[in-house]
């Protein structure tokens, strides 16, 4: 059979019927990917990294903090000390849905992050689901000191360090990590 572009021996058809699906297959795999990057997207949002998370990084200045939209509210922190520091709610427009926390700066750089739901770290500490033995054994692995401590007054609290730095911290509700601070969750003594 001789491939013509004539109609009437069917090849033409055949071959604009091939492109068809092809180009079908295409545009579904485009669709598919476009479907799930905002998943994934949000999934990293919610990422609590030892320096932030999302466009929050430790050290950088209240102004760009507010700037991203990601903060809401303004109240002060602890005033026991010298000056109380200025405390905003991880809830403004850019945040994601279902992410609690709050930001505290000290003398206008952003010094600590806590969360109390909607986020996860990169060792697959979970708020709300993971226990303080699986977050000490996790960073364990990760290869940081981690350690689990009780006082009547602080309750459990998980603290994870690097080169003999506290990085990060959890406090829990029984066994289950219920809060998470970096560097640290903060108190006021």
């Amino acid at each position: 059979m001789a491939l013509t572009s004539s109609p009437a021996d069917g090849t033409f058809r055949t071959m604009r019927m091939r492109r068809t699906s092809r180009a079908v297959a295409v545009l579904g795999t485009v669709v598919g990917v476009a479907a799930v990057a905002p998943a994934a997207d949000a999934a990293s949002t919610t990422l609590l990294r030892l320096d932030g998370i999302g466009p929050l990084r430790l050290g950088m200045s209240r102004t760009a903090a507010v700037a991203t939209g990601w903060l809401a509210g303004r109240t002060h922190g602890c005033p026991l000390g010298a000056s109380p520091p200025v405390v905003h709610r991880l809830a403004g427009r850019n945040a994601p849905r279902g992410v609690r926390g709050s930001a505290e700066f000290e003398r206008g750089r952003l010094r600590t992050l806590t969360a109390g739901h909607g986020v996860h770290t990169a060792t697959g500490v979970t708020v709300g689901r993971t226990t303080t033995r699986q977050m000490v054994a996790r960073y364990r692995r990760a290869g940081f000191a981690a350690s689990v401590d009780s006082s009547p007054m602080f309750g459990v609290r998980v603290t994870v360090r690097r080169r003999g730095r506290v990085v990060i911290e959890g406090a829990a509700r029984g066994r289950i990590v219920a809060l998470l601070g970096v560097p640290a969750i903060p108190v006021c003594e």
